[in-house]
């Protein structure tokens, strides 16, 4: 991802999110949304390559399953942070307290396969044992 491009959009986004503050506060927020959609597609965009090449890697490794779990994790928590900075600009601080703690229980529900799977897997070898 070229660097420069997603810092030149967010900053020209903030200075003009400044500049309209000043007579139209409300639509400031959604000028630094739209911002923020900008520079997160651009990021999504150069992210697809890498996240099919570590699909690849780990299928070919055999845990292609577990990969796909700790991906959805990862979504999952980049999600509930972008959602909750955006309702602390928006100043709903305890709106963004509720995301963050939907997205750590949300987390934890995505995870539980694979806590049952090692739970399992320790299950037998304990048996295994003398």
């Amino acid at each position: 991802m070229d660097i420069f491009r997603a810092a030149g959009v967010a900053v020209i986004t903030a200075v003009l999110s400044a500049t309209v503050r000043q007579t139209r506060p409300e639509l400031s927020v959604e000028i630094a949304i739209a911002g923020g959609i900008v520079v997160l597609g651009m990021v999504f965009y150069e992210l697809g390559g890498v996240a099919a090449g570590l699909k690849e890697t780990a299928e070919s490794m055999g845990v292609g399953e577990s990969f796909g779990t700790v991906m959805k994790i990862a979504g999952i928590a980049c999600t509930a942070e972008i959602a909750a900075d955006i309702c602390r600009d928006s100043g709903e601080s305890a709106l963004a307290s509720k995301v963050e703690l939907a997205g750590r229980l949300m987390m934890v529900a995505a995870a539980m396969p694979m806590l049952f799977k090692l739970v399992g897997t320790l299950s037998e070898l304990a048996e295994e044992l003398p």
